[in-house]
């Protein structure tokens, strides 16, 4: 995506991480065109820290600074009970940190998909997915396998509806740029996919 906006506009796509509890944490402001899909480095005051990290460097990113929300509404809960006594958010996102110390997401703790112990991530399996002429957009969840406890399945939004591609198209497709227990195993064509007041795709099971 980063790639197309710098084709067609000729300028590179400046990322960032914002969330409602600490305003714009992150932002790619000087390697927008080195290493386009990172979320940037910590803004001025705030330190990131990716808490257990797996064999890829994967873990929940952690977050510590000013600006910091005082309350969640509903259920009502002050900043001191969320927080962990050291002063961190868990974000409930997923990334990696390099060398730099720039963090690219990975996707939501809560949306992972464990394959007999592998891990994989909607967000990567949908921008395959999308990236097939048929499909305009499309959603990855876990469906429950008695072998390796779950599978990905997916929901697709066909560019015709009178014509969706094929499940084994769609698969030879993914064979190209996933590895095979990231593949879905079932193709649900839908005319349209449920999304969040704020527009967001409405995840299983979740609101995000």
């Amino acid at each position: 995506m980063a790639g197309a906006f710098r084709e067609k506009f000729a300028l590179p796509l400046t990322q960032g991480l914002g969330i409602i509890e600490a305003g714009l944490p992150l932002l790619n402001t000087d390697a927008a065109e080195a290493a386009p899909g990172s979320a940037g480095r910590p803004q001025a005051g705030f330190d990131v820290r990716i808490d257990r990290p797996d064999a890829n460097g994967i873990g929940e990113i952690l977050l510590r600074g000013p600006g910091m929300f005082d309350a969640y509404l509903s259920p009502w809960r002050t900043r001191a009970e969320v927080l962990t006594p050291e002063g961190w958010l868990h974000t409930g996102d997923l990334g990696t940190a390099d060398a730099q110390g720039r963090v690219t997401l990975a996707g939501r703790l809560k949306s992972v998909i464990n394959v007999a112990g592998l891990k994989c991530f909607p967000e990567e399996i949908e921008a395959v997915i999308n990236d097939h002429p048929g499909v305009r957009e499309s959603r990855v969840f876990a469906r429950a396998h008695p072998d390796t406890g779950s599978v990905p399945a997916a929901e697709i939004v066909p560019s015709d509806p009178a014509c969706p591609p094929k499940p084994a198209a769609l698969i030879a497709h993914c064979r190209r740029s996933l590895a095979a227990y990231k593949i879905p195993l079932r193709f649900t064509a839908v005319a349209e996919l449920p999304r969040t007041a704020s527009g967001k795709l409405r995840r299983h099971g979740g609101n995000e």
